[in-house]
């Protein structure tokens, strides 16, 4: 039986991921579930990632049933995922940061993953570099004042100065590749090109994408009413409920 994507994020930052989807799956029919009561993320613990991420997911599910999960968020996928595909037995797709492609695109260059604290110093991340960034230097830096900044984009546009102050101590080098490890950072796309100059942008979406359009034999529904869960009045203006064919929000309470 066909049925909507449920796409679970910690804020706004899955609508990057949703675009590439969209463009994939014209007329998919989806809920997007926000936690903005909890978000940033890369501020709390393990822990109650799993739990608040657990439960956004069981109060989406226990609304309407989908045919697969999208979970758009780099910190809660490295935490949760296991846990979610043993509950569910629909498909559990994950983002991580795009090391692979950025290290097949520029070997033996100099990259910077930006991300949540969270996920720059996880165990996850450490696996991926360790698999494929032989030859190639690779800084970090987490940020959650940068999750922030892209928020309150949605509603002022951001300035190079804004993004300039965030990154103040990022280190002062050329980058070939800037790894966006972050869903919410590809809402600041403008002014961190401006901010690094040359260096190519590397985002996940469009891998996601494609991974959900393999793995949607014939699982997902299309044209149907979407959703809107939040576990706190605020986000995005409501442009982007025309833009996404979203109705207004409604208000979940999560059950932790």
């Amino acid at each position: 039986m066909r049925r909507p994507l449920l796409i679970v994020d910690s804020g706004s930052g899955g609508f990057t991921v949703l675009d590439a989807i969209r463009e994939r799956l014209p007329g998919l029919s989806y809920s997007y579930a926000a936690d903005y009561a909890g978000c940033p993320y890369g501020e709390r613990s393990p822990e109650e990632i799993m739990r608040r991420t657990m439960a956004l997911v069981n109060a989406a599910q226990a609304r309407r049933q989908h045919g697969m999960i999208v979970i758009a968020c780099n910190t809660a996928s490295t935490q949760i995922l296991p846990q979610l595909r043993d509950v569910y037995s629909i498909p559990v797709v994950g983002v991580v940061p795009a090391i692979k492609p950025a290290c097949e695109r520029h070997p033996m260059g100099t990259l910077l993953l930006l991300a949540t604290p969270q996920t720059v110093h996880g165990d996850y991340l450490d696996d991926l570099v360790a698999r494929f960034s032989q030859g190639v230097r690779l800084d970090r830096y987490g940020s959650t004042d940068l999750v922030r900044l892209a928020e309150a984009s949605l509603h002022v546009a951001p300035t190079l100065k804004d993004v300039a102050r965030v990154l103040s101590s990022v280190p002062a080098k050329s980058y070939d590749a800037v790894i966006l490890g972050c869903t919410h950072f590809p809402l600041l796309k403008v002014p961190l090109k401006l901010f690094f100059g040359d260096a190519e942008l590397i985002d996940s979406a469009q891998g996601i994408a494609s991974r959900v359009f393999a793995l949607d034999e014939d699982r997902l529904s299309f044209n149907a009413e979407n959703a809107f869960y939040v576990t706190q009045r605020s986000g995005p203006p409501s442009p982007f409920f025309v833009r996404y064919a979203l109705p207004d929000p409604d208000l979940v309470e999560l059950n932790l």
